[in-house]
């Protein structure tokens, strides 16, 4: 009896690492031992000593044989032809139960599955599938980044003439804000960010005071955000405008709308710009990053004047 426990004690040992053919196929496997597995299935090692078996590699019961079970095979298919009075466990591989196999107990399997192949399983099947690191994203590619530029310079051009032909008054009056007094609105912009959410909490808090007031809180939340997009768009395109100008030295204030257009459509390329740099560098390391943070800052200091710009114009 002690040289029964000795031995099964030995085998256990060796098999605590699965064989490297499975080890190569299941590379998140690499880590894992027969230990861990039988834990994760809930086999316990005390009752296949005392009962059961291990075999190393595949396992085949033929037809007609009946073997005491738990049976557990590491590295392996347990192929069930015959009668198991017990537990079947694959641990790397698949428990196959062919017509007129018989697995008395349960039937499970760890990094495989559980296949009838007009067999029985008398217990509870299951596998255990040991949860993988997602895959990771494959980084945007040069002509996708430019292309994504490309898509937002052309929404923003067909905002500006959609504004240009139905709030030409308030595109011309934000203009000549930032034109007179940039830096009042760029500041004015910072605290309109800042104090936009407390702002927007405050109101809520108020209307709650009232029935009628409750209900209203719903429209607020969704009204006040899609507002202040509506504001900041307004001020980004009177930018877009103002830079225009100044850099097609084209007519001021009142002058034809085919001026505007042309002012419009120089001042948006020339604040997409930096975006279109630093797609064309997408994928160079460094620089590339460089780039996006100087987008990033451009695009940040435009929203935050032309959202000034928009509020001192009211």
């Amino acid at each position: 009896m002690r040289r029964t426990a000795l031995f099964s004690t030995a085998a256990l040992l060796a098999l605590a690492v699965p064989p490297r053919s499975v080890a190569a196929q299941v590379a998140t496997a690499a880590q894992d031992t027969v230990v861990e597995a039988m834990r994760a299935l809930g086999v316990s090692d005390a009752a296949v000593r005392l009962n059961g078996r291990y075999v190393k590699g595949d396992a085949r019961i033929p037809a007609g044989d009946t073997v005491r079970g738990p049976l557990v095979v590491v590295g392996g298919n347990a192929e069930i032809l015959g009668v198991v009075l017990g537990n079947v466990h694959a641990l790397w591989g698949d428990v196959l139960v062919a017509d007129g196999g018989e697995v008395k107990g349960s039937a499970s399997a760890y990094r495989g599955a559980v296949v009838l192949r007009g067999g029985q399983v008398r217990g509870p099947m299951g596998s255990w599938q040991p949860a993988t690191a997602a895959p990771a994203s494959a980084p945007m590619s040069r002509g996708r980044a430019l292309g994504l530029a490309g898509g937002w310079t052309a929404m923003l051009v067909v905002i500006g003439l959609a504004v240009l032909v139905l709030l030409a008054p308030n595109v011309e009056r934000t203009a000549r804000v930032l034109e007179q007094d940039f830096g009042r609105a760029f500041f004015l912009g910072v605290v309109g960010q800042l104090g936009f959410l407390p702002a927007l909490l405050l109101a809520c808090v108020a209307l709650t005071v009232t029935v009628i007031g409750i209900l209203l809180v719903p429209f607020v939340l969704v009204a006040a955000p899609v507002a202040l997009a509506g504001v900041v768009t307004l001020g980004v395109l009177a930018l877009a405008l103002l830079s225009g100008r100044v850099l097609t030295k084209g007519a001021r204030e009142g002058a034809s709308r085919g001026d505007a257009v042309r002012a419009l459509l120089a001042g948006v390329v020339l604040l997409m710009a930096p975006w279109f740099i630093a797609a064309a560098l997408q994928g160079t390391g460094l620089a590339a990053l460089l780039a996006r943070v100087v987008a990033l800052a451009v695009a940040w200091v435009a929203v935050t004047t032309g959202l000034g710009a928009a509020l001192l114009s009211r």
